[in-house]
């Protein structure tokens, strides 16, 4: 594997020749050299082992770029994304957002970290841990607004609302009176309330059925082009990536495995765990494949029943072919 080396993502469509132009004077994050290890406490002594979920990081995010962060399970792409979030602490390395290193951290730093609830926000996996249920939509959306000071929230909670398609009688209902893609929406509200320049997008979309995550990724892309803001979206899914994301880094067990344009990662990997990755990605040939799959099944046992109990090969809840979906 040949050794990565700190990469510049390049300016996409968010923002123009200009944002292109400020962000390689001026990068939204810089990532250097950055490790994070954990220690998995056993019963006894001596019996504390070590994981290293980071190993030697290093990245740089120019402002207006849509950069993609992908790999499997335990490769260490949600760990970035909360480093990179101040929401934990690097075992060594730096990393500087707008400027200012986040992870030299003393009482007067961590008065300069407010700065960064209100330039970066996060749009978590799973709406329902991360939206309180005994809360309002109205007053979710409103929180980041106040937490910095803002005391006229309503017409900027409207705002929010109206530009990830909801109307106002969101505001009274609950979280649980919402489908799956309409939570996320207003996870996505709560995020862009305060006008960010930075928003991270850690699996997204990845608990959504397919309808729903197409309009869920459309959203956030007109988002990030309408705003300016400089995206940074985590997913194992390399086709996700691949449709909002001028970048991509691989990550595995870790480690920087690879890092470029999204077009050169797909056309030409350089690493085998990439090329696997691809060859993993889900197509529409192989959808429609499984789909005939299942299909031929289920045809075979409704004529089994038709034989054996004189069913017509119908499903009880109406004709072939229909099905309940996670409609927004």
């Amino acid at each position: 594997m040949t050794a990565p080396r700190a990469v510049v993502a390049r300016g996409g469509d968010a923002g123009g020749g200009a944002a292109e132009a400020a962000g390689a004077a001026s990068p939204a994050v810089v990532v250097t050299d950055v490790s994070r290890r954990f220690v998995r406490r056993g019963i006894g002594a001596g019996s504390a082992r070590f994981v290293d979920a980071l190993s030697d990081v290093s990245l740089v995010i120019p402002r207006g770029s849509r950069f993609g962060v992908v790999g499997e399970s335990g490769s260490g792409k949600t760990t970035l994304m909360r480093l990179i979030a101040a929401l934990d602490r690097p075992s060594a390395g730096r990393i500087e957002v707008q400027g200012v290193d986040i992870t030299a951290r003393t009482k007067k730093t961590e008065k300069s970290l407010r700065f960064l609830r209100r330039t970066l926000q996060v749009v978590f996996q799973d709406p329902m841990s991360s939206l309180d249920p005994r809360m309002r939509v109205g007053a979710i959306v409103a929180e980041p607004l106040q937490a910095a000071g803002r005391r006229d929230v309503a017409p900027a909670v409207r705002e929010a609302l109206q530009q990830v398609g909801l109307d106002e009688a969101a505001l009274r209902r609950y979280p649980h009176q919402f489908s799956g893609g309409q939570r996320q929406r207003i996870s996505i509200a709560r995020a862009i309330a305060p006008h960010p320049s930075i928003l991270i997008a850690d699996e997204a979309v990845s608990a959504l059925d397919v309808t729903v995550r197409a309009q869920i990724l459309d959203l956030i892309d007109d988002l990030a082009r309408r705003q300016a803001l400089t995206l940074i979206f985590v997913s194992h899914d390399l086709s996700v990536v691949r449709r909002v994301c001028d970048t991509v880094a691989v990550l595995r067990a870790g480690r920087l495995v690879e890092v470029g344009s999204t077009s050169d990662i797909y056309a030409h990997p350089r690493e085998q765990y990439t090329r696997e990755l691809l060859a993993a990605v889900p197509t529409l040939e192989r959808s429609l494949a499984a789909a005939r799959v299942r299909a031929g099944w289920a045809g075979r046992a409704g004529r089994a029943g038709s034989v054996d109990g004189g069913s017509t090969g119908h499903d009880a809840a109406g004709k072939p072919g229909e099905h309940s979906s996670d409609d927004e």
